[in-house]
């Protein structure tokens, strides 16, 4: 906890220099801030993979682990770059990138993959989507936030490049604009979107994260203004350290937990593998990732087993980290 951060002023000035430090170009604009305060959580098994991404891939501000091509995951750039899907494997090596035709990268901030559903296609393992959030939102200004959605496509060999075409949805969060970085699909193919940044209450007190969410009947009709519903909040209060604000979040593929992620934290609950909605009453596992050195952590994947996650940071060829942190028992 900073001292003094109890007061507004004090909270202000430290999430001030912190939007500041996130300049959108893959570099850190402002003073390098001292992440590993805030280290409360079990301290987990990790492994580095070195990652051969072709040179356009500067921010990894996303992941996804696909679950019919077995060692493949996607991520994307952040905002101001080009609208581009990218591809590598658990090795990481470049597997491909493919442009999103007619969609614009204005805050790229979450990925997530899920079934295709509300649209006419059967929700089945073997019909993935890959959804992509334009869902950042810093100064929480924007009036509609939009989520792209493409049939995953296949991973190629290094240096292909390719093109796919989106369906766009745009909406609105239930009570007014928010900033998200935190995206995840339940088994029907709702979509969940979890707050990144600290919220003050009536009190002046800081409000846990809020939990939105779109149904997959909104595909249906891609072209009307919809509204994600506020469904839940979190046992995580972003603002209440420094660093502790939500840079990513996933589903394991059994369905059973749900990790989100912070610059510092990974939170692993237990989830409704029927809905995919995260239990709250059951106290997550907490692992602090504060010691992991990564430039600025962002993406979060489900890995491989139960239990162990796949995060990734922003800037040209850092690392992927792979942690060990088991949902509660």
């Amino acid at each position: 906890m900073i001292p003094g951060s109890s007061t507004p002023a004090v909270r202000c000035a430290w999430l001030a220099l912190l939007v500041a430090c996130e300049s959108g170009d893959g570099q850190r604009a402002g003073p390098t801030l001292d992440l590993q305060s805030d280290s409360m959580g079990v301290v987990p098994d990790a492994r580095a993979i070195r990652v051969r991404a072709r040179r356009t891939l500067v921010e990894n501000s996303g992941a996804a682990m696909s679950g019919t091509q077995p060692g493949i995951w996607f991520t994307i750039n952040d905002s101001g770059n080009d609208p581009v899907l990218f591809a590598l494997d658990t090795a990481g090596t470049d597997r491909g990138a493919w442009r999103i035709a007619g969609a614009d990268n204005r805050d790229w901030e979450a990925l997530t993959l899920g079934p295709c559903a509300g649209s006419g296609v059967a929700a089945d393992s073997a019909t993935q989507c890959v959804y992509i959030g334009d869902v950042g939102d810093n100064g929480a200004q924007h009036p509609s936030v939009t989520v792209y959605r493409v049939r995953e496509p296949r991973a190629e060999r290094r240096g292909f490049d390719g093109e796919l075409t989106a369906v766009s949805l745009t909406f609105v969060y239930d009570g007014g604009p928010r900033d998200v970085e935190g995206m995840y699909a339940g088994p029907d193919g709702t979509l969940f979107f979890i707050g990144k940044r600290a919220l003050e209450g009536s009190a002046g007190r800081l409000r846990p994260a809020l939990v939105f969410a779109l149904p997959p009947s909104v595909w249906r009709r891609p072209d009307s203004l919809v509204t994600a519903a506020l469904i839940d909040s979190l046992p995580i209060v972003p603002g209440s350290a420094l660093g502790r604000q939500i840079t990513g979040a996933d589903r394991s593929r059994d369905g059973n937990a749900v990790a989100v992620r912070t610059y510092t934290q990974l939170y692993v609950f237990r989830a409704d593998s029927s809905t995919g909605r995260i239990i709250t009453t059951i106290p997550p596992t907490i692992c602090s990732i504060a010691g992991l050195d990564e430039r600025q952590g962002e993406g979060l994947a489900w890995f491989a087993e139960r239990g162990r996650w796949l995060l990734t940071s922003e800037g040209r060829n850092e690392p992927l980290r792979v942690v060990d942190c088991p949902p509660p028992n």
